[in-house]
């Protein structure tokens, strides 16, 4: 259950998270996933997560439907869905907060040379490189909630253009999520959250109003600027799977 306080609290977050994904392509998870734990706690958090996400970004589609990279979005997505299915698997059976730190330290290494990377002159953006990240991101998004990370790595390696980045990764979470969620029912049926009719709506509105938000604000953002975001939000995201993954391990010591 929820309460209208802790409700208006977790709409506040999904507005600014929206924004977010609309603008960059990316962050929901890394803004929503701490606030959907202490909601509903680490279990409900990823189905959560998936649902809200998909909500916000089919809302997006319409306005970034002429610059998504639809082949791009292919070559990712293909590999991305049934990695969720090994990234379920793997949750079952690693412990959830070693499985956090393990992904943390990984993405912030990744986001580390692949920021090294863009001072050279080099681009990675061939067939292995589209395939490695779309695994990546789908095994990691239905494992801990959190694929933004290897977004950012891809970004930074094929030097995609953010514009183009933002509106391809709308469909992409979309599909993405919602083979998590039928996933999860398979593997990992329980866990979803309890909530009243009411907190379902004011949640998706949140969301809503979110994306009339963020569509009048994204043309404004500067290229550059949506790179440094992409790079801060990514290691972020990194440093609180970290953080959450030890705090865990300290609370079961």
């Amino acid at each position: 259950m929820i309460d209208p306080v802790t409700l208006l609290l977790y709409a506040a977050a999904l507005l600014v998270a929206t924004v977010a994904q609309r603008v960059i392509g990316l962050g929901f998870g890394l803004v929503m996933g701490p606030v959907s734990v202490m909601v509903a706690g680490p279990i409900a958090a990823v189905p959560l997560n998936c649902i809200f996400s998909a909500i916000g970004c089919i809302l997006m589609l319409p306005g970034v439907w002429l610059d998504v990279d639809w082949r791009r979005l292919t070559w990712l997505l293909v590999p991305a869905i049934p990695a969720s299915v090994v990234g379920l698997l793997v949750a079952r059976v690693v412990p959830t907060d070693a499985l956090r730190i393990a992904v943390g330290v990984v993405a912030i290494a990744g986001l580390l040379v692949s920021v090294a990377f863009t001072r050279t002159r080099h681009t990675l953006d061939g067939p292995t490189t589209r395939i490695t990240s779309g695994f990546a991101i789908g095994s990691l998004n239905a494992a801990v909630g959190v694929g933004a990370p290897p977004v950012g790595v891809y970004a930074l390696v094929s030097r995609w253009d953010p514009r183009v980045l933002a509106a391809t990764m709308q469909p992409f979470w979309v599909v993405l999520n919602l083979a998590t969620l039928a996933g999860r029912q398979l593997l990992v049926p329980s866990g979803f959250p309890e909530w009243p009719w009411w907190a379902w709506l004011g949640a998706a509105a949140a969301a809503a109003l979110g994306t009339l938000l963020a569509h009048r604000i994204a043309h404004l953002v500067p290229e550059r600027a949506a790179r440094a975001t992409i790079v801060v939000l990514s290691l972020a995201g990194g440093a609180a799977v970290i953080a959450s993954g030890v705090a865990g391990l300290l609370a079961a010591g």
